[in-house]
């Protein structure tokens, strides 16, 4: 038989039962765990996001160099960008334009490398230029990215050479030996240099940014073969290692080589098609080469579950970007390949 909760007799002599303030005990007892468990479920959730989402970006090192920002008027609009200047600079020196990422500038562009474009220039006798992009994103030749550059149709093109041109005339660099690198939507604007503009940049190496399909590419090559590197993580969640339809949830970018057939297509242009030299460089790096010993080189790194990074041995970007290998240093291998192709 069921327990019944006992009747009590008020002083007025009404008589009443228990049994509501037990069940309001219950409810709220049932209230404090549920409170509890939706407490703790967000602080999971929110630790979760944290290491989803954030890395502590490294400190910029000590540079025997002048790191300044500068403003220029190309086309009407004012455009900002940041050098690296080595306190040593030679006569004649080279210049690297390195160009950041969708939602991203300068700054980000240093720091995703881990400083260590910087430190090669110091190193090497190169001047560094970081530009920023329009609305912080570039005019490539994807022809189905929603990004500002592109949709205002922004002649990032004369931006870069205006920056040529003031560094050939504050700074005396060799304008022919100008290199174009990037991440990203910055990788897809270097892309664009070496395709339309071989009187401007010797060379470029793109990070996380495939050869756009055809139907997706608006550039017409020049016809001029220019030494092009490619460094692709067959995990990035952005740029398909495989090709196909690049982008994020916020949308498509549009088709893109495979990281293969991007490297292959750029061999065909210039002229040193054929069997490529592939060979593993670290435990989950393989470097695949074609006409390495010409000034039309075309070089492939693949990294092995490798994320959409420029990968190096200071910084990893946040996990949502994907891995980051301790067995590459991109921009090292960026700068040997540029003055390989000097020769």
């Amino acid at each position: 038989m069921a327990d019944t909760a006992a009747p009590t007799t008020s002083p007025t002599g009404a008589t009443t039962s228990a049994a509501p303030k037990r069940r309001r005990s219950r409810l709220r007892r049932a209230l404090i765990v549920a409170g509890s468990i939706l407490g703790g479920l967000v602080l999971v959730i929110g630790g979760l996001g944290a290491w989803f989402l954030y890395s502590p970006a490294p400190a910029e090192p000590e540079l025997a160099a002048s790191v300044e920002q500068h403003t220029i008027t190309v086309d009407g609009l004012e455009r900002t960008y940041t050098t690296v200047v080595p306190d040593d600079l030679p006569a004649d020196a080279p210049l690297v334009l390195a160009f950041h990422g969708s939602n991203a500038d300068s700054a980000a562009m240093r720091t995703v490398a881990g400083y260590r474009f910087d430190e090669l220039a110091v190193e090497r006798g190169f001047v560094m230029a970081y530009p920023d992009g329009y609305e912080q994103t570039w005019h490539g030749c994807r022809a189905e990215t929603p990004y500002p550059a592109r949709i205002d149709d922004i002649d990032d093109v004369a931006f870069a050479e205006a920056i040529v041109g003031a560094a050939a005339s504050d700074l005396g660099i060799d304008t022919s030996r100008v290199y174009a690198t990037g991440l990203s939507n910055g990788g897809h604007m270097a892309i664009r240099l070496g395709a339309e503009r071989p009187d401007l940049i010797s060379g470029v190496a793109a990070f996380a940014a495939a050869q756009p399909a055809p139907a997706n590419d608006t550039c017409e090559w020049s016809g001029e073969a220019v030494p092009t590197m490619f460094v692709l993580g067959t995990a990035d969640p952005i740029n398909p290692y495989e090709g196909g339809e690049a982008g994020t949830l916020a949308g498509s970018l549009g088709d893109v080589y495979s990281a293969e057939e991007s490297a292959r297509v750029i061999a065909e242009r210039n002229g040193v098609a054929g069997e490529p030299v592939v060979e593993r460089t670290g435990d989950d790096v393989v470097r695949t080469a074609y006409g390495d010993d010409t000034d039309a080189a075309v070089v492939l790194y693949t990294v092995e579950d490798g994320g959409h990074v420029v990968p190096n041995p200071v910084y990893a970007q946040p996990r949502v970007m994907g891995a980051t290998t301790a067995h590459l240093d991109g921009p090292l291998v960026a700068w040997e390949f540029f003055a390989a192709s000097e020769r």
